[in-house]
């Protein structure tokens, strides 16, 4: 019997997120036809160990489902990937408690949430106190399980990590124990559900937490060992080559009825169109090509049983960089082009307000690069 091949399943559902996303655009969220496709067809259950009933998906499977969606709509796509992620840390960092309550019930479990340091974390008998006030929670509004990244303090004062850096825990609790605040009135990714939401002071168990940058996969295969930093770089990825790609089909088929005003051709037969596409396209191949290359070495290192060297860690960071500034040069040669017809509502402004939201996170800021150039230079001196 023939398994369909996830990223395909993917690719299957984009004439409805099509459909929906100017939907989902003005409801601020994922529309419900969306939510549930993406549950009927398992998809939620990508990144979950499958012992917990999940795909247990190695990072090239990932990244393709993430581009595929993401081409479809970005909206979608940053949304799942969001909803993939956070659902696996989860799923392999928790403890075997919190795991059981989360995982067992019917229906898919999703989680969402912002999992950056904002919250504090007290240190009391058997978990911590945890309050605080977060942003950019992509996916919330159809997730059961919410997200929190904290500091840890105790006594008053922050908890050193072995790391020497100040201990960072992610901690995860029901939707109904989070206040969502609105507040995702924004140029681009408007149809995630991005929501602004408080944590008011509550007892977390230390059960249903995870050191956010010292995490030990609890359950689950190799994959889990690529830790958060990769794991939630082919998030990231996948979505500036969905996008990318994207923009590219959409002038594509523009150019041969777009004729520019004092043109005497199409856009399409026009010389400058012409080298601007070949190069764009190029690019963005290469910057697919290296990112299947660094992600499928990442796994092929964990699946041998090897850590992550710093090369590899950093040259992951790289590709996701490279990858959102290639796509975001291709989205704005296609607007371009577009000229008035990118202006109007459809695919291709979507692309342009996706992706330029994109470009500002800041996993995908300067600093990525900075930081892996001395790695990349002693790589040069051996």
């Amino acid at each position: 019997m023939s398994v369909t091949h996830p990223a395909d399943t993917a690719a299957g559902l984009a004439p409805l997120i099509d459909a929906e996303a100017a939907a989902a655009d003005a409801a601020g969220t994922l529309t419900e036809p969306v939510v549930s496709a993406l549950a009927d067809a398992g998809l939620f259950s990508l990144m979950v160990p499958r012992s917990l009933g999940g795909m247990e998906a190695d990072a090239v499977t990932t990244l393709l489902v993430f581009e595929e969606l993401s081409s479809a709509d970005g909206s979608t796509g940053w949304s799942f990937l969001a909803n993939a992620t956070t659902t696996a840390f989860a799923a392999a960092y928790t403890g075997d408690a919190a795991v059981k309550e989360m995982f067992s019930g019917p229906g898919p479990v999703i989680h969402a949430g912002m999992l950056g340091p904002r919250g504090e974390a007290k240190v009391v008998d058997g978990g911590y106190r945890v309050s605080g006030r977060f942003s950019f929670g992509s996916g919330c509004g159809h997730a059961g399980w919410i997200g929190a990244g904290t500091l840890v303090t105790k006594g008053g004062d922050f908890v050193v990590a072995p790391s020497g850096l100040p201990e960072m825990r992610v901690v995860f609790v029901p939707r109904e124990r989070v206040t969502f605040l609105g507040n995702w009135d924004v140029l681009g990714l408007s149809g995630t559900g991005s929501y602004d939401y408080e944590l008011p002071e509550q007892f977390v168990g230390e059960e249903w937490t995870f050191p956010l940058t010292e995490e030990v996969a609890q359950r689950g295969g190799p994959v889990y060992r690529l830790g958060v930093l990769v794991l939630t770089s082919i998030g990231h990825c996948g979505f500036a080559l969905g996008v990318g790609r994207r923009a590219l089909q959409e002038i594509a088929r523009l150019s041969g009825r777009k004729q520019r005003m004092g043109s005497a051709v199409p856009v399409r037969d026009q010389q400058l169109f012409q080298h601007d596409f070949a190069f764009h396209e190029a690019a963005l191949r290469s910057a697919r090509a290296y990112a299947l290359e660094r992600f499928g070495s990442a796994q092929d290192s964990v699946e041998a049983g090897d850590d992550l060297t710093d090369e590899q860690r950093h040259r992951v960071r790289q590709v996701t960089t490279y990858a959102t500034r290639v796509a975001a040069d291709a989205v704005r040669f296609a607007y371009t082009w577009a000229g008035t017809d990118g202006l109007r509502p459809g695919p291709l402004q979507r692309c342009f307000r996706d992706m330029h939201a994109a470009t500002q996170h800041i996993f995908v800021d300067n600093s990525t690069f900075t930081a892996a150039t001395p790695v990349l230079l002693a790589a040069y001196e051996v």
